[in-house]
């Protein structure tokens, strides 16, 4: 997490609203580490596909900064979501013009399509579950999914979901479209798995296991979530962003777990 003099990577910042209280945490299942294929179904409500229609900033002195992603279009591959998702993250603009930067929370791009697999826990930093936001591009007229890292996704094994060294830049904090890296066009990019062929594999290990998706997707954050206050340890390595203070946030995993 740090704070940066950029401008907002989420294009205007919204008009003030009247705040809503943040969702109850009675009820809620904890978030876990998603360390295995097993633990990434238990805790996936949907997974969903849609465009970026709306990339905003909303910012109250109790809960910080956050960033609205506005999924349109949306359809369910897996469970069921309604037409439109807004996706609530951690981070954002600040009053003063400087943006607060958090690690682990997907950075989405506007009018790209994602495959995107949402949170059935409580969760303080960002629904979409452990990063799993899949940008759809187009690569030697076949359509693949692109991770949060730049790698090409290359399939499904018992750790999760496996993916390709990184072959398009990370999305900057602009949200501009990552072009492909340099050494990807000289070398060649690596194989990856089209999108049906890829929702086609998620579904046929579901089967396989006799498993469904289940639970609901909470639009809010829990109660004790604010952006300003997300546990944090010195990052390693220097920042990337002038100004940006270097900070490492915990994902949504309570505390105790790697």
């Amino acid at each position: 997490m740090g704070l940066t003099g950029c401008s907002a990577a989420s294009g205007d910042e919204a008009p003030a609203r009247q705040e809503s209280p943040l969702a109850a945490d009675v009820s809620l299942r904890p978030p876990r580490a998603v360390d295995s294929l097993l633990s990434l179904f238990d805790q996936t409500a949907s997974v969903v596909e849609g465009e970026v229609t709306d990339v905003r900033s909303e910012y109250s002195p109790r809960t910080g900064p956050w960033t609205v992603v506005t999924l349109g279009n949306v359809r369910a591959h897996l469970g069921a979501a309604p037409r439109e998702l807004r996706l609530k993250q951690a981070g954002g603009v600040l009053p003063d013009g400087r943006q607060l930067v958090v690690s682990h929370v997907p950075r989405f791009v506007r009018g790209a399509r994602y495959v995107v697999f949402l949170r059935n826990t409580g969760w303080s930093l960002s629904p979409v579950l452990d990063e799993h936001a899949f940008r759809v591009e187009s690569v030697a007229g076949r359509e693949v999914l692109v991770g949060a890292e730049g790698g090409l996704v290359a399939g499904m094994s018992s750790a999760g979901v496996r993916q390709t060294a990184p072959v398009f830049e990370t999305v900057d904090l602009m949200g501009a479209r990552p072009a492909l890296r340099a050494e990807a066009q000289a070398r060649g990019v690596p194989e990856g798995m089209e999108r049906e062929a890829f929702l086609s594999l998620l579904q046929n290990h579901l089967r396989a296991r006799g498993l469904t998706v289940t639970g609901a997707f909470r639009e809010e954050p829990v109660t004790t979530a604010s952006s300003m206050s997300v546990p944090v340890t010195p990052a390693v390595g220097a920042s990337v962003v002038p100004g940006a203070v270097p900070l490492q946030p915990e994902r949504d995993i309570p505390p105790g777990q790697p």
